[in-house]
């Protein structure tokens, strides 16, 4: 196995820098000696990835957290080579839904070399620009909250908890229109979830019936409420009870459009554009899983 790692110093607030050089060592002495390069700006992982020779490497490593993921995936989806997930950011969601969630589970994926196939997703923003994605994608209340996140770093970990409760405060509702494999509907919301992974927000249960090989998207409208109500209510979004508990539209699909007042869409956490977008189905790329 010729594994390039690919490590953005900068997720986890800052963290995974220190923890790369910390771990840098231990991983190299149970897998051997392997390349790696540092990112230096955003968008840097898709640079590295795009330029990735087949003949060199067969795996790349993605060393950060979701926001680096995408980046790397972005880079890679037209290649034939695996990706493997070693969590260092703030979240690192979708390393759960593939039963890597430390160092350790890294390790022991990359002895056993076992291979899943994973769907990723293409979006079609209206400015014409094409993006991938591989976990959550959210629109409205999940997006306003990570562009908080993503413009108050200084706040550390607090700023997710923070981005919460400031964007409840601002929140109202609003219509959406959704087209569901050529199904139009349109349902008041404050937030579109188009899962294909089952966590987001740091271990919070977006859609616990997801799956990442099936080729479908689990697509959740939430239902609006007072804002007082929203904040007693965030503990279903934890667990994932909020959706039996009836307070999302539910649907299944493999292509969706969507059309509101420019809303904000976010993707694997980065903040992508606004509404309108169209999300499809782009095919699998190989996951080393543990």
């Amino acid at each position: 196995m010729r594994a390039l790692f690919i490590v953005n110093p900068s997720a986890g607030h800052g963290r995974a820098g220190t923890a790369w050089e910390s771990n840098r060592k231990i991983i190299f002495d149970h897998l051997g000696e392997h390349s790696y390069e540092i990112t230096k700006r955003p968008g840097h992982a898709t640079e590295i990835a795009s330029k990735l020779s087949e003949d060199e490497f067969d795996v790349v490593v993605s060393c950060g957290g979701d926001g680096t993921l995408n980046e790397v995936v972005n880079g890679i989806v037209d290649k034939n080579v695996k990706v493997a997930v070693l969590p260092l950011g703030t979240g690192s969601d979708f390393g759960k839904s593939i039963g890597i969630r430390t160092l350790e589970d890294f390790i022991a994926a990359m002895k056993a070399g076992n291979i899943s196939p994973v769907d990723v997703f293409e979006i079609n923003l209206s400015d014409m620009r094409r993006r991938y994605y591989l976990n959550i994608l959210e629109i409205g209340f999940g997006a306003e909250v990570m562009d908080y996140v993503n413009s108050h770093k200084y706040f550390g970990r607090r700023s997710f908890s923070v981005g919460v409760f400031s964007t409840i405060w601002k929140m109202h509702p609003f219509d959406l229109s959704i087209s569901i494999d050529g199904e139009d509907k349109t349902i008041s919301t404050i937030e579109a979830i188009l899962a294909n992974g089952k966590y987001f927000g740091g271990g919070m249960m977006a859609s616990p019936k997801s799956a990442i090989n099936d080729g479908l998207l689990d697509i959740h409208l939430l239902t609006p409420f007072s804002k007082m109500k929203t904040v007693m209510n965030l503990r279903y979004l934890v667990d994932g009870s909020y959706i039996d508990r009836g307070y999302a539209h539910s649907f299944r699909g493999r292509s969706v459009s969507v059309k509101s007042r420019g809303h904000l869409v976010e993707a694997d956490g980065e903040v992508i554009g606004r509404t309108p977008i169209n999300v499809s189905v782009a095919g699998q790329i190989s996951f080393i899983v543990r």
